[in-house]
Order: structure tokens, then C-alpha cells, then sequence
């Protein structure tokens, strides 16, 4: 099977390097990620993470230090570091595989869930993104391989241990809500579960393992660390996430309202999830329910949620469609998303709905009639071949096809820094500010700056800043400060209009008087 697999890691590997090249580096994640990546290989401190110079506690090292790994073969690149985490997707795919393996010794599924994990456009989109989720999915992975040892009878509390420390530098605790309901319901699912006091002995010997390893990073970070770093890193960015009041507030139907979408192609098949009757006494189905329900119901009570975040559950759905698939008889809707998506590309690409405002950054729009024949053509596909190869089809070639409009439209330049960072780079000697924006570092590592950007929330901070720095040069959201000059040149970047101003264009005079 492993020699059979290698065809598919390749195809999948040639996918998510094929998408990486035709997206911009995309603001807010991406280009923040890099930059603090950037900032890592500028001071050589993998320990205490920086965003412009201030300190960032939002993520664990672990991505960043793989980045600059990287940059040690490559040399400082944009496409050799977003080549991280479509690696660890791959990574993904081949560790499903192996799982499936485990679960069900006596049937050929390991395959089977390879080409329906890489059919997820989710799954393709997201794996072919410098984020963090991929990255963490491995950990998942080896700690439900641990788990299913365990529950066999045959130990696994150091791998559990090993895999939990690997997914805390991955993305941090975090690792625990997909990990910890398949180990409570050990008992439930397990075909030889250990007693009661047996599990909470290994979970606790595992959980001394997994520490033993983050102290390596932890202890010195918080030793040389200042108290508000220490703060944002134990409290604000664990305990007060699941609270609320960070980013990515949602209501608690979010993630269930993008289940349609979230499955597509092989969720829309009907006569696919009627392959799961019978099976509910199979203990690898029930683990890997549990696993995959548990991870929804888990985010969608937490404050913060991003449909990104149930990734590491999307090798749980493969392993379970798989299985379903030989049971299953053939056929599906999903062909009738494809024609829904081909219906108003097209309508938009011939001009039968108005190109409003709103779809400027979509012109040209031929390329959406182009997206709407192939995905007519995807939709016959799905109807026609089996279930495997129409919907793996359906899925790699829908993902492709919206990232041609991507790359063929005005979403590229739209969302694209580059032009922006390099006009920077010309003043970064004289000075670089910006002013009213809770700024993400979005141009740091594009401009390949050396220093900080000041930041200048209000006219007398700027104000100030231009008065120390004459020929210094700062930037912002033209329609977002309170500048009455006009900019000296304007760059679209994150579809808004960004400025740049010399700070000449500031005076004494324009500060607020008492």
C-alpha cells in the first residue's frame, strides 16, 4: 500500500504548491505569520516571539522555528516558507493513511481515506495556507494513534505524552479539545479499555512527559520574559479566548451553518452516510465520532471560532467516509452544488447580474464563465464516475478553478502587499509610520524591514513622529485618519486604499491645540 500511496502524497504535494503560487501572500494571517517568522531570523531568538518589535504571545514557536529551518537551506523566501504548511498537509494525508491501517488491519481503506481527505476543498485550501492547523493536525494524528493503542490493550502513554508536547508547539493547549473526549470515552469505544484508575495514572504520566518537553521553551521564556508577556501568554491567550471578547466572536450555530460547505463534495452524498448503518458497534467508528463530533460541539461553544479550526478533525471525516464508501451504494448531490456555483459565476461572467461595486475587484469577468463550464463539467463528472474519483475530481478541481479567478481577476493585486512593501523598503533609512491602525505587521517581512514601523494612533503622535524624522515617509487607510492632505501615492492592498504621505505633509500647527 505504501507504494501506492507515494502517486497520491506527489499529486497532493503538486496541488497545494500549485495553490500557494497562484495566491498573494494574504493579509492578515499569512503576512503576519511571516513576519513574525521574519523577526525570528532577524534576532536569532526563537524563544520570545516579536510582531514589529512588540512582543506576541498569540502562537507557540514551533511554525516559525520550521520557517527559519527552511531559511537556512533556502535562504530568506516567500514561496520556500508558505511551502511549510502545505508539507505538513501532505503530512496529513500520509498520517491518515497509516491510521486507517491501524484501525482496520483486515480492509484495504488507507487509500481510500488519502483521495477523500485530499477532495476536501477545505481541506486543500486551508492545508495550502501558512497557518498553524496543519501543524497541529499531525499531533492530532499521533495522539489518536496512541489512543487507539491504548485502548487496545497495548500501551501508548509515552507516544500520547510526545504527541501532546508536539501539538502544544504546534498552536498550544488548544491540542486538549481534540484529544481529551476520545480519552474520557475510552470505556465507550475502546475494545479493551483500561480501568478507571489505569487511564487517569497514564493520562497523568503522559501529561508529565508533554510538560517536561514545553518547559524546555516555557520555563526560560517566562524567566526572561517581562510581566505583561508572561500575562498575555499563560492567561489572555488560553482562558480569556474560550471566554469571549477576543477575535473571531461567533455565534454558537456558526460552524453547524457551514457544515454544507465545510464537506463538500462527500457529505452531499445521501447514499454515502446511509454506509454507516450497521457499523455504530465497530470501535474505529466510534472513535472516530467521537473524535470528529466531539471537535465541533467543543468549538462551537468556544467564544472564538474560525472554520479553519476543525481541520485537525478532517482526517476523523475521511476515515469515517472511507469506511462508509464500501458499503455504500453510488450516487450524490453534490453535482447540484456545482451547477449553483456554476449558475452565478456565470450569470456574473455574461453580465446577467450587474457588476456592482462591490464585484469590482472580480474584473475581468470572463475568467467566472470560464469557472462556470468547468464546474458544469465537474457536475457531470460527479454524475457519471464513481463515487472516489468523481468527487476527488470535483473537489481538487473546483479548489483549483477558484483560485484561477484568483489569479486571473483583480482579487490578486487586490489582496497583494508586494508593490506597497517595496516603495517602503526605498524610505525604510529616513523613517516608516503608520498611523491610525491596529497594524499586524502586514508589511514587515514583504519590505523585509529591518526595524519597526512607528505606530501613530492619533494626529499628535504623528505629529510628533514627523517632527523627529523629516524625510521619514508613513502610511495608512486613505478613508480611516484624520489627514486633510492628499497622499502622495495611493497602493490598493487588502481591497482598501492605502496611503503614503511624507511626513512634510505634517506640520506643528496640525496638532490638536488645548
Amino acid at each position: 500500500m505504501l507504494g501506492k500511496l507515494w502517486p497520491i502524497l506527489i499529486g497532493v504535494a503538486v496541488v497545494l504548491a500549485a495553490l500557494v503560487a497562484m495566491r498573494p501572500l494574504l493579509p492578515i494571517d499569512e503576512t503576519r505569520y511571516l513576519s513574525v517568522a521574519w523577526e525570528m531570523w532577524l534576532s536569532g531568538d526563537p524563544v520570545h516571539l516579536t510582531k514589529n518589535g512588540e512582543m506576541y504571545t498569540h502562537k507557540t514557536p514551533l511554525l516559525f522555528v520550521l520557517i527559519n529551518l527552511v531559511w537556512l537551506v533556502t535562504g530568506v523566501s516567500e514561496f520556500a516558507a508558505r511551502l511549510v504548511g502545505p508539507a505538513c498537509a501532505v503530512g496529513m494525508v500520509a498520517g491518515t493513511t497509516l491510521l486507517a491501517r491501524r484501525l482496520w488491519p483486515a480492509e484495504n481503506l488507507g487509500l481510500r481515506a488519502a483521495l477523500i481527505l485530499s477532495g476536501f476543498p477545505v481541506f486543500l485550501i486551508y492545508g495550502s495556507a501558512t497557518m498553524f492547523d496543519a501543524l497541529l493536525a499531525l499531533g492530532v494524528l499521533g495522539g489518536i494513534a496512541a489512543l487507539w493503542s491504548i485502548g487496545q490493550g497495548r500501551g501508548g502513554w509515552l507516544t500520547l505524552g510526545l504527541a501532546l508536547a508536539f501539538g502544544v508547539y504546534a498552536k498550544g493547549p488548544v491540542i486538549l479539545v481534540h484529544l481529551l473526549p476520545a480519552l474520557l470515552a475510552m470505556p465507550y469505544w475502546a475494545p479493551n479499555p483500561p480501568r478507571a484508575i489505569q487511564i487517569a495514572k497514564g493520562f497523568g504520566g503522559s501529561l508529565l512527559i508533554a510538560l517536561a518537553l514545553i518547559a524546555l521553551w516555557l520555563v526560560p521564556t517566562l524567566l526572561t520574559a517581562t510581566p505583561e508577556f508572561r500575562t498575555e501568554l499563560l492567561w489572555t491567550q488560553s482562558a480569556a479566548r474560550v471566554a469571549g471578547g477576543m477575535a473571531h466572536d461567533r455565534p454558537f450555530w456558526f460552524l453547524a451553518a457551514l457544515l454544507p460547505l465545510l464537506l463538500f463534495p462527500w457529505g452531499w452524498s445521501i447514499r454515502l452516510w446511509s454506509g454507516f448503518k450497521g457499523t455504530w458497534s465497530d470501535p474505529a467508528i466510534k472513535l472516530c465520532t467521537i473524535w470528529a463530533v466531539s471537535t465541533l460541539i467543543l468549538f462551537s461553544l468556544i467564544s472564538g471560532k474560525q472554520a479553519h479550526y476543525l481541520l485537525p478533525a478532517y482526517p476523523a471525516m475521511a476515515l469515517l467516509f472511507a469506511h462508509a464508501s464500501t458499503r455504500a451504494k453510488s450516487g450524490s448531490l453534490a453535482w447540484v452544488a456545482l451547477l449553483l456555483v456554476a449558475a452565478g459565476a456565470g450569470a456574473i461572467g455574461v453580465g446577467l447580474i450587474p457588476a456592482k461595486a462591490d464585484l469590482a475587484q472580480l474584473a475581468p469577468y470572463w475568467p467566472l464563465t470560464v469557472l462556470a463550464a468547468l464546474c458544469i463539467i465537474l457536475a457531470l463528472l460527479v454524475w457519471r464516475l464513481p463515487r472516489i474519483p468523481g468527487h476527488l475530481l470535483a473537489g481538487v478541481g473546483l479548489t483549483l478553478g477558484i483560485h484561477g479567478i484568483i489569479v486571473s481577476t483583480g482579487l490578486y493585486a487586490a489582496y497583494d502587499g508586494q508593490s506597497l512593501a517595496n516603495t517602503l523598503a526605498t524610505h525604510e533609512a529616513d523613517g516608516l509610520a503608520v498611523i491610525n491602525e491596529e497594524y499586524n505587521a502586514e508589511i514587515n517581512f514583504l519590505a523585509r524591514l529591518t526595524t519597526n514601523l512607528a505606530l501613530t494612533p492619533d494626529l499628535q503622535s504623528l505629529t510628533a513622529w514627523a517632527q523627529t524624522h523629516p524625510n521619514g515617509v508613513f502610511f495608512g487607510r486613505v478613508k480611516e485618519n484624520s489627514l486633510t492632505a492628499a497622499p502622495q501615492q495611493v497602493f490598493h492592498f487588502f481591497a482598501q486604499d492605502w496611503g503614503l504621505w511624507p511626513a512634510s505633509a505634517i506640520s506643528p500647527v496640525s496638532a490638536p491645540s488645548d
